[in-house]
């Protein structure tokens, strides 16, 4: 014996929750929507916030989320991901962020480094290599951007 009477309100709610729910996990218009965006992000990740994976580890589960890239790596790592069919979209140049282009006495071994890892770059399909200003050491805005340019 039914000890509720469901009334055709509290029935009709339900069915209609109930048929909604049902919708959305066979590919509702909001998802159907949101097909169209899928793959628009191309997000990375660096390996130095990841201290306690390898760059092997961080690759595998990068691109098991849909991470495109691991940034801010050099010639040795790059096979590494690679292998995990993911690019390096921000190679490691020739300087160091302390030690930089604003110093006019390390630009000809810059160039030198530079002129080296920009082929490999390229011939690996990676797009960009980054470089950097370096510390100040005592040195105004003025001189930086004058041994910069």
């Amino acid at each position: 014996m039914i000890d509720k009477v469901v009334s055709r309100r509290s029935a009709m709610a339900t069915a209609t929750g109930l048929a909604a729910g049902l919708g959305l996990t066979q590919g509702a218009p909001a998802q159907q929507a949101a097909e169209p965006l899928k793959g628009r992000l191309k997000q990375s990740v660096c390996k130095w916030c990841y201290k306690d994976l390898s760059l092997d580890e961080l690759c595998k589960a990068a691109a098991d989320i849909g991470l495109k890239s691991v940034e801010l790596l050099g010639p040795d790592d790059w096979p590494v991901v690679k292998k995990h069919g993911l690019i390096c979209a921000m190679c490691s140049g020739p300087d160091s962020i302390s030690d930089g282009w604003n110093d006019p006495k390390l630009h000809d071994g810059f160039v030198a480094k530079a002129e080296e890892l920009l082929p490999i770059i390229a011939g690996h399909g990676f797009p960009n290599m980054i470089v950097f200003s370096g510390n100040r050491r005592g040195m105004s805005d003025e001189d930086g951007l004058k041994n910069l340019a």
